[in-house]
């Protein structure tokens, strides 16, 4: 038999074989494309995990193997069933046998490396994840917290000292909120200003309050920790420049008032002293006897030659005070605050001490009464709060 009638015989055998061992639907022809069915009976749609697609290439790669080495025994069939009339075929069928058993040996050992190996690696089976519900994380952070929204909700940026300039959030702080450290025993106070190095127009803000509306476009905050039990000497108002020389006092003579620690603390059983300065007098530390020479005092009463008949202690208002000696830890806020104002703020003007250029933090030796003046705000209140640091 020639090679020409070897090749005919081979492709009928090939055509037979499609015709007689798969099913085709010659009528029935579907313009869709269907999802795939795995071996398992499963099929694979849109839906479907990447397991299931790993599971199907691994199940459709077995097959197509197993049916190529198939193919080939028939063919090697063939081959060896006409061996008789080519001399070469009987040749070509047991290298076809030959090859589809090492295809099968290949399969097979690939298969069982894979289950060695891992077993769940022929199921490729993802068990499907549990739900974890994760707690809702709190942006707050102890001490005061600065929100851009009206509400204290979104992002905070948080401060635990004071912040001489707030930068790019300058003028957009909306809302305030002060998170105390109870478990600490860390409790915050916080004045904000709408100047930068504490200064200008000023919030007190409310230690006992939540969210609190901003009410001044905030700069500058100056931020402590509150002091429960200050053992300070107090702090000194004096009427003229205050100076030391020697270790000794210079001018004190020219009238002063101490406010002691006691005062702060417990004023009107308030956690900080909060006074008027038209009703303090230079009356010095005892508070009785006025510290200022007679013949600088104020008239109280004048006789009908225009003589003064009596004198009285200056008070500290106006521009009465000269210098303030901070003798512990205190913040003092000289304060005006305008008929307009309410009680708890936000007031006009402020004033912090120890001032940003006051290197020791033991109060400024003189206060800069012309930036103040200037102002047209001259103050009309003392606050003085214990603190923790300076």
């Amino acid at each position: 038999m020639t090679n020409k009638n070897l090749k005919s015989l081979f492709l009928i055998a090939i055509i037979s074989f499609f015709v007689f061992t798969l099913p085709v639907k010659i009528f029935a022809i579907d313009l869709e494309v269907a999802y795939p069915t795995t071996i398992t009976g499963s099929t694979i749609t849109g839906q479907s995990d990447l397991s299931q697609y790993l599971k199907y290439i691994f199940d459709f790669g077995m097959s197509i193997g197993l049916a190529i080495a198939v193919l080939n025994f028939v063919i090697a069939g063939i081959l060896y069933f006409v061996a008789p009339l080519s001399a070469g075929a009987k040749e070509k069928a047991k290298e076809r046998i030959t090859g589809s058993v090492s295809g099968v040996l290949i399969l097979l050992l690939t298969y069982l490396i894979i289950t060695t190996i891992n077993p769940y690696l022929s199921i490729f089976r993802m068990n499907s994840l549990e739900q974890v519900d994760i707690p809702e994380v709190n942006t707050e952070s102890f001490g005061i917290n600065f929100y851009k929204s009206g509400d204290c909700s979104g992002t905070s940026t948080s401060y635990t000292t004071s912040i001489t300039d707030l930068g790019d959030l300058k003028n957009k702080v909306n809302s305030i909120k002060i998170d105390q450290n109870a478990d600490g025993d860390v409790y915050y106070i916080a004045v904000a200003y709408d100047n930068t190095k504490y200064w200008g127009q000023c919030q007190y803000i409310n230690p006992n309050t939540g969210c609190q509306k901003n009410n001044v476009g905030i700069s500058s905050s100056s931020i402590y920790t509150y002091d429960f039990s200050p053992n300070g000497d107090g702090v000194y108002l004096y009427r003229k420049s205050f100076s030391m020389v020697s270790g000794k006092e210079e001018n004190k003579d020219g009238g002063y008032l101490k406010i002691t620690t006691a005062e702060i603390q417990n004023k009107n059983g308030r956690a900080m002293y909060v006074r008027k300065l038209s009703d303090l007098k230079f009356t010095g530390a005892s508070g009785s006897n006025c510290t200022v020479p007679q013949s600088e005092r104020d008239c109280a009463r004048w006789n009908d030659t225009g003589t003064c008949a009596e004198y009285q202690c200056p008070s500290l208002d106006k521009e009465n005070i000269s210098s303030i000696k901070i003798s512990g830890n205190y913040l003092v806020l000289l304060v005006y605050k305008s008929s307009s104002d309410s009680a708890s703020g936000p007031w006009t003007y402020c004033q912090a001490f120890p001032t940003e250029d006051d290197a020791n933090k033991d109060g400024p030796q003189q206060i800069k009464w012309d930036e103040i003046r200037n102002s047209g705000r001259e103050p009309n209140y003392i606050l003085i709060i214990p603190v923790q640091q300076k």
